[in-house]
């Protein structure tokens, strides 16, 4: 007679059957909200990947870089296992609809440091090297990265309770040169709430009646243009429409990544400069001491 399995092994089991077993979803059942989604900051798109309303196709060229991204993910915590308590660190709000998983969770013992001593919540995010040159040159992480740093603590806090979180670190990686840079992310519930409260007001149209919010990004913002939801968004065709005529302007984004890849030039120049072991020429003395 088999042995009957009890306690945590028999909810281990469930789950492990529930795990390989076909997925039923239930007709007119809403999604759950993704952090990267909330990150974004548009109630509207949220509500949409709610809805699980049709996304664009993505461009196989994106797609390549996503799945460079994710393999990194797979690759990189690696080099600082020594303090990981957890990788791909699950949780689940029901009350907000969240659900999502952070990459990783450390653990900073005492005697490494008494006083950052904690556990710290680890986003990896990989970029292009004019990406990684401008961030770094602005000192901090992208916004919308902080976000979603910001809502794995919160949610990971909520759904776990007993681990008290210091803080988040954001690890960049440079897919081009493998440079990295980390960036510390001060816990402040409070940055939150605007975008939570949102949240919590819009579901109970959205469930009910599948009423969609009338909250989105300002019309001139940058995303609106990478949004996979355009083709079905006014909002976002109007943002377009805007673009269109004031098209000689050069967008902030695209300055931006001008900017950055003027300092990766730079900076490569500066490189080979150093590697350089054959005597300077008479040009590159007059370029360097500004001879006439």
């Amino acid at each position: 007679m088999a042995m009957r399995m009890t306690g945590p092994s028999a909810i281990m089991s469930r789950v492990i059957e529930e795990t390989l077993s076909p997925k039923k979803e239930e007709e007119g059942a809403i999604g759950y909200i993704r952090p990267s989604s909330l990150a974004k900051g548009c109630v509207l798109y949220v509500a949409m990947e709610l809805l699980k309303v049709p996304k664009e196709e993505i461009d196989n060229r994106v797609k390549r870089i996503l799945e460079a991204g994710t393999s990194s993910h797979f690759r990189i915590p690696k080099y600082f296992s020594k303090i990981t308590v957890a990788k791909e660190m699950p949780f689940l709000d029901e009350e907000y609809r969240i659900r999502g998983q952070c990459d990783a969770l450390i653990y900073i013992p005492p005697d490494l440091d008494v006083e950052h001593s904690g556990f710290y919540v680890v986003e990896i995010k990989t970029t292009s090297s004019s990406e990684f040159e401008r961030i770094k040159e602005a000192g901090q992480p992208k916004e919308e990265h902080i976000t979603q740093c910001l809502i794995y603590i919160w949610g990971l806090t909520r759904y776990y309770k007993s681990i008290p979180i210091r803080g988040g670190i954001i690890y960049y990686e440079n897919r081009d040169t493998l440079d990295y840079h980390l960036f510390n992310v001060t816990y402040d519930e409070n940055l939150l709430l605007p975008l939570l409260n949102e949240i919590k007001a819009m579901l109970p149209g959205l469930i009910i009646e599948g009423k969609l919010p009338e909250a989105h990004l300002p019309l001139d913002h940058w995303a609106h243009e990478y949004c996979p939801y355009l083709s079905v968004c006014d909002y976002g065709q109007e943002a377009m429409k805007l673009k269109k005529e004031k098209k000689s302007e050069i967008p902030d984004r695209v300055l931006a990544e001008i900017i950055g890849m003027r300092i990766v030039k730079k900076q490569r120049a500066k490189e080979e400069k150093v590697k350089k072991k054959t005597p300077r020429t008479l040009e590159e003395l007059s370029e360097e001491f500004n001879w006439e």
